[in-house]
């Protein structure tokens, strides 16, 4: 139990000397004058960067993508479609970050960035299919209400523009200034998160989850399907290629429905 350690003061006079037991107790009995309350000030928006010290990684991660979520959605009930598919795609890019995890051997960060990407690499549809890749790209570049930290901000936006069309490049300026290091991390998180989005190629949500095993000479993932998953399996074999050329394996995929 908390208990107080306040004491009442003395009563004196203006000479110093105690006053009289009944001022005392009038002064005591009498209420204080309340001072006029002030206005709190208006608090601004938290992001990443204005969060509190004391805030833990994994509520910084939850505000991060809860930042990026109603950014993305802002435009639109064609957008909130595209969203709702970025949200399975980001669960299934987790799926393979996962099982295939001492075949990348990229860390937890790269998990976080691979999921941003995930969830955001349709943002571009706000403005037409065409090359939509690259105006999801530009917009994580520049968009600083999805609430992505400043040095992930370039990664996340080169992921989503890889998950489709070409392969990462040299001859991309972008992907280019990167080092080593990063380059090849990009390499490998684009090629799962090309699998993922393949996984939705109807955006119907069927893939309801994903396990793998890795050979000497395949990959081959085991597809749990709420329903016929034939052409999420087929855009999956086929957006799995540059999987297939930075592992030196061939991708399979097989299917089973719950």
């Amino acid at each position: 139990m908390v208990t107080s350690n306040r004491r009442r003061k003395k009563t004196v006079s203006p000479d110093g000397t105690p006053a009289v037991a009944a001022a005392s107790a009038q002064a005591a009995e009498a209420p204080a004058p309340k001072e006029p309350e002030k206005p709190e000030p208006p608090q601004a928006p938290r992001t990443e960067e204005a969060a509190p010290a004391d805030m833990g990684k994994n509520d910084k991660k939850m505000e991060q993508t809860a930042a990026a979520e109603t950014a993305a959605s802002a435009s639109g009930p064609e957008q909130d479609a595209s969203l709702e598919h970025g949200r399975h795609v980001a669960f299934l890019a987790d799926r393979l970050f996962d099982e295939l995890a001492e075949l990348h051997g990229l860390g937890k960060k790269w998990r976080r960035r691979l999921h941003l990407a995930a969830l955001l690499h349709d943002i571009g549809f706000a403005e037409g299919r065409r090359k939509h890749h690259k105006i999801s790209m530009r917009r994580i570049e520049t968009d600083t209400t999805l609430g992505i930290a400043d040095k992930d901000r370039p990664l996340v936006a080169l992921l989503a523009r890889y998950h489709r069309k070409a392969w990462p490049s040299q001859k991309h300026r972008r992907f280019a200034d990167l080092s080593g290091k990063k380059r090849d991390a990009i390499c490998k998180a684009a090629a799962l998160l090309r699998i993922a989005d393949g996984l939705d190629y109807r955006h119907l949500g069927n893939i309801q989850d994903v396990s793998a095993e890795v050979t000497d000479s395949a990959i081959r993932l085991q597809l749990r399907s709420c329903g016929e998953c034939g052409p999420e399996r087929a855009r999956a074999a086929k957006k799995g290629d540059l999987l297939e050329h930075l592992t030196e394996r061939t991708l399979e995929c097989t299917c089973r429905e719950a």
